[in-house]
């Protein structure tokens, strides 16, 4: 299926709406507009308490899933608007929505994501395929993550033959693409920004530590470092996924707890050598440090992150805006993507990615009514 699709995605993070125009013509992905849209202070307080919540509030959700709809319509009209493209000129609206739970491995497994995907269609006039993790859970899998789909199709169609592509938002999670061995390993590493991001907050450093600076400042405590890298979801074998719903400011400080008193920028270092670190493990357990590495989501901009990396890895780091995808974009490139497979029937085989027994649709469509 050919023509204009819209992506929306809101990451873990809760920073903003990424918004993505893309034309898949002849088979091929062009970005052609692309936008961020803030979310109002107020509104990311309300979804970072719910995330924070070990009980869900059913009337808040509600209201929060009604709202953020609304918040999202409202970012694919901008980004129509700053194209100069009407909405009728769209196939399709994808949008991954907001996690506010991630509990695949519970008794009754479950993935909560909002942002009303009726109100989507309503505000934009255009059909929306939404709520792309339930039937993979159903089918025995973990929900996610789904971008290692469209990674291993960009990989692809760019004739790289073996490659990593890690995209470090508040979770991290990594796809290896092997295109002679017909393979693809993906899962989540585990926090990629989403407790470098937290400890800012809850320090009044900003939402995030920009550039690293923050972290860079400090030195990382080993014996810290070692603790926290002695989590079970560390040694958890693929397929795995997680959330901020346990890596968060409550996880820090259960971690800090068991130590004496740690400078705050220390603290800040080390949370970022254990992301660093996670990601590193990983590419060896992989056997895939040598291999092409391109990294994409917010991650890219902590600079003492990405030095870090290649310090450890000790090869070049590419981001996937050398292969034609920008790397703050790339996300919400893969939701209009799945838009258009899902239009089209596209069952995928998520086994080896998410652990799903069956070929599945993923998402399901809104039309305008």
């Amino acid at each position: 299926m050919a023509g204009l699709f819209i992506g929306l995605m809101s990451g873990t993070s809760v920073d903003s709406i990424d918004s993505a125009l893309v034309n898949f013509d002849n088979d091929g992905v062009k970005l052609l507009e692309w936008n961020s849209s803030s979310i109002g202070k107020k509104l990311k307080e309300r979804i970072f308490n719910e995330v924070n919540n070990d009980k869900i509030s059913k009337v808040e959700i509600e209201k929060l899933d009604l709202e953020l709809g609304k918040v999202f319509g409202n970012a694919a009209n901008n980004l129509l608007q700053k194209a100069e493209v009407s909405s009728s000129e769209v196939v399709a609206i994808g949008s991954h929505g907001q996690t506010i739970k991630h509990a695949p491995n519970a008794p009754s497994p479950f993935s909560l994501q909002i942002g009303s995907p009726k109100e989507i269609a309503g505000i934009t006039n255009i059909k929306t395929v939404a709520d792309f993790r339930t039937a993979d859970i159903v089918a025995g899998g973990q929900g996610a993550p789904l971008t290692p789909l469209f990674h291993s199709f960009i990989l692809k169609k760019n004739k790289v033959s073996e490659g990593v592509i890690i995209n470090i938002g508040g979770i991290c999670n990594l796809t290896y693409f092997n295109d002679s061995a017909e393979s693809i390993i993906a899962y989540d590493c585990g926090p990629g920004n989403c407790l470098i991001d937290a400890w800012s907050r809850s320090n009044n450093k900003g939402d995030f530590d920009a550039g690293g600076a923050w972290a860079s400042s400090g030195k990382v405590v080993t014996n810290l470092l070692n603790g926290m890298l002695k989590d079970d979801f560390f040694d958890k074998h693929p397929p795995k996924s997680t959330g901020t719903d346990y890596f968060n400011l409550k996880w820090i400080n259960k971690k800090i707890s068991e130590f004496g008193e740690i400078s705050t920028e220390d603290i800040q270092a080390t949370l970022t050598e254990l992301s660093a670190q996670v990601i590193f493990k990983d590419l060896k357990d992989l056997k895939a440090e040598r291999k092409p590495i391109y990294l994409c989501g917010g991650g890219i901009h902590n600079l003492f992150l990405v030095k870090r990396l290649e310090e450890l890895i000790q090869n070049q780091i590419f981001t996937t805006t050398e292969i034609g995808i920008d790397a703050d974009f790339i996300e919400a490139c893969c939701f209009a993507w799945l838009a258009k497979e899902r239009l089209k029937n596209t069952k995928f085989d998520l086994s080896k990615i998410t652990g799903s027994k069956e070929e599945i649709l993923l998402g399901e469509i809104w039309e305008v009514t």
